[in-house]
């Protein structure tokens, strides 16, 4: 608990420290935002849809009826450009008079409507003493009726006004064949498609930067009260196109040639770790656990177990999880004469009859088939913990495929029994709050929690890393250490070999 209310204060004070380092991280933006991406397109189309339908039921087609007249003064032969200021004053007198309600008045008593249905506009041609009038209404037939009254009421209201001015029909009015404002309904959701796509992406893209989950390993150590035991990158869940089609996953296992090589040597990197820490402490169980489920628990324990047995050691799988069965398929067992360990237990029958051993995988396996009542209970009774302690002595090393732990108990008790563990944190997955919950848990039986992995880390698969400040040597001949192929400092990695009584043996020899 002391360790995050550092780690808080370290990310919420500003200056130096590890919270300065820990900003927005485009890729885990961006990984978001695409895997949202059907939501808001989804939403896009049903913004473009609404939009088409508000625009099509706001829609008011409307028809210009057109006509243009030249305005001279009387007694005038110059020609249309000559003595423009004079023409053009009197032309703004005109515009006047055809846009006054008196003679809108008069054009719908004489059409018999109650009031002028339309708009009036005049327009003086620039440099000229042409005048453009037009009538907009909501028909067609509407608007050339305006306008044509209009020019025959005009002389009746512009008598004692216009005086001097002489106007002749320049254009005779049109008759509208289409609206003057087409539907614009498809363009509309275009940009509404456009427009609720491109809010929901910004969304998305503000939920992720603000989610307060692990996205980096940066973030491993500024969030979380534990350290990075390793990071393990994304590996393809599909073989090929052909294989993502019929949802035909691959096994990610290191036996597998499909899987990438450094995904094999990760795992190599963190079972050599393990060995060294059964060195110093004699520990024989291993708790592999997660805060939330869906982040990779049971393939890294898995896989770990198939590391072990290539060492070789004797490894022993168990599947923890009572209220589920899941490790029989994931493995691909068909032996019928294997038994669900759950049930044994749970009746207190011989649980040595539950242990099976696979000779394609190298390792033997506890399988669940079965939802089992009162779990806590059965992982607590005196069956199991006899068992145990006689595999202990017969195996080198017993892995637990635990459940997560976060709103069960059922870890917690696993915790209870085991020599050590493992926390696997997805990347952007979990909330770090849960995270450093489950931490506290698997710390707070003996400090048996040695670090987590970081897993399915997307940017850089088959690149090695990890927290461990150590090199390391799977094969004792060679290593991969910090700093490049063969580490450092020689050989086996930054300090040498990982075993010192090995150093110590060697030295003996040549005294």
């Amino acid at each position: 608990m002391e360790q995050r209310e550092k780690n808080e204060n370290e990310r919420t004070t500003p200056g130096e420290g590890p919270g300065k380092n820990v900003t927005a991280d485009f890729f885990a933006i961006f990984h978001d935002v695409l895997k949202n991406l059907w939501v808001a397109v989804l939403i896009g189309i049903s913004v473009g849809f609404l939009t088409y339908v508000g625009t099509y039921l706001t829609y008011h087609p409307q028809y210009v009826s057109q006509t243009t007249f030249v305005v001279s003064a009387k007694g005038s032969n110059t020609g249309a450009y000559a003595n423009l200021s004079q023409t053009q004053r009197l032309a703004e007198v005109f515009q006047t008079v055809l846009d006054s309600d008196v003679l809108k008045k008069l054009v719908a008593e004489q059409l018999g409507k109650d009031s002028f249905d339309g708009t009036v506009n005049v327009t003086i041609v620039p440099e000229t003493n042409l005048l453009s009038v037009s009538v907009t209404a909501d028909s067609p037939t509407t608007a050339f009726q305006l306008l044509n009254t209009m020019l025959e009421q005009y002389p009746a209201v512009s008598q004692n006004v216009l005086g001097e001015v002489v106007l002749e029909v320049f254009e005779e009015p049109s008759y509208p064949a289409s609206s003057s404002v087409g539907f614009q309904g498809n363009q509309m959701m275009k940009n509404g498609f456009l427009a609720g796509t491109g809010a929901m992406l910004v969304l998305f893209a503000l939920i992720s930067y603000f989610k307060d989950t692990v996205k980096n390993e940066k973030e491993v150590a500024a969030k979380l009260d534990t350290g990075l035991y390793a990071t393990i990158y994304h590996e393809r869940k599909y073989k090929n196109l052909k294989s993502m089609l019929k949802r035909k996953r691959k096994k990610i296992w290191i036996t597998e040639p499909s899987v990438s090589f450094g995904f094999g040597e990760t795992i190599k990197k963190i079972r050599t770790k393990l060995i060294y820490h059964q060195k110093k402490t004699k520990a024989k169980i291993l708790v592999v656990s997660s805060a939330c489920p869906q982040e990779g628990k049971t393939t890294i324990a898995v896989n770990l177990a198939l590391a072990f047995a290539q060492h070789p050691r004797k490894v022993l799988l168990i599947e923890g999880d009572l209220r589920g069965s899941y490790l029989r398929e994931y493995l691909g067992i068909d032996a019928p004469d294997v038994k669900s360990w759950g049930s044994c237990a749970a009746s207190k029958g011989d649980l040595d009859s539950a242990v099976y051993y696979s000779e394609q995988l190298g390792f033997h396996v506890m399988v669940n088939d079965e939802k089992v009542p009162r779990s806590i209970e059965v992982i607590a009774s005196d069956t199991v913990t006899q068992f145990l302690d006689k595999m202990k002595a017969e195996m080198d090393i017993i892995i637990i495929d635990a459940p997560h732990v976060r709103r069960r108990a059922d870890a917690e008790m696993w915790v209870r029994r085991a020599d050590m563990s493992l926390l696997v944190v997805k990347q952007n997955k979990t909330l770090a709050k849960y995270i450093n919950d489950s931490i506290d848990i698997l710390e707070g039986y003996g400090s048996k929690l040695a670090g987590c992995v970081f897993n399915d880390v997307p940017g850089r698969s088959g690149i090695l890393t990890s927290g461990y400040g150590y090199g390391y040597g799977y094969g004792y001949g060679y290593g991969y250490g910090r700093y490049g192929r063969y580490g450092r400092y020689g050989k086996y990695g930054k300090y040498g070999s990982y075993y010192p009584y090995r150093q110590k043996k060697e030295s003996d020899k040549k005294e």
